[in-house]
């Protein structure tokens, strides 16, 4: 059996993730996005809303799958997804991407996805804090707790730069890190 590497990209939104993953599926490995799957039942969940997809309604929505469908629910939807592209692969590590919440917060401005609603900083600042502090009413197992994906992070790759190429040049490099570890 072929093995590769199994790569967990994290980070905050907008900080460069999606950019990222797509280095690593030019490299020939396999990609799928936790944010996709919560985007997904997000826009069914908050369908009637203006902004379906805001950060606090894709909280809201993680926090209900995780609840009621099992800590894990996200993850089991992208192996699913992986398994039906036939592919076998290894954990090898998780890279948190990292930028400042100024640089998110322009970048967010900039590329509104169908769904998203635009906000000021201290709003957009306001509903990522929903990540990263317990909510009430909520089991912790079930909350997102973007400050342990971070701390459980084997690699960072920095993203503050308003320039790509830069950014795609340090990606290459790590992937070639990676794959040279394997």
């Amino acid at each position: 059996m072929q093995h590769t590497h199994l790569v967990g990209i994290s980070g905050l939104p907008r900080s460069g993730k999606d950019a990222l993953a797509e280095e690593f599926v030019r490299s020939g490995y396999y990609g799928v996005s936790f944010g996709d799957i919560v985007r997904e039942f997000t826009r069914g969940r908050h369908h009637d809303k203006p902004d379906p997809i805001s950060v606090a309604n894709m909280t809201e929505t993680a926090n209900w799958l995780r609840e009621t469908k099992g800590a894990d629910v996200v993850l089991k939807e992208a192996l699913n997804r992986y398994e039906a592209a036939k592919q076998h692969q290894q954990y090898k590590g998780l890279i948190w991407v990292e930028a400042s919440d100024e640089v998110r917060h322009a970048r967010n401005l900039k590329h509104q996805r169908s769904g998203e609603a635009p906000v000021d900083l201290t709003e957009f600042k306001r509903q990522e804090d929903l990540q990263w502090q317990p909510q009430p009413g909520v089991p912790p197992e079930a909350q997102m707790n973007v400050s342990y994906v971070r701390q459980k992070a084997t690699r960072q790759l920095e993203n503050n730069s308003g320039d790509l190429q830069t950014f795609l040049a340090n990606a290459q490099k790590l992937i070639q890190e990676l794959q040279a570890q394997s």
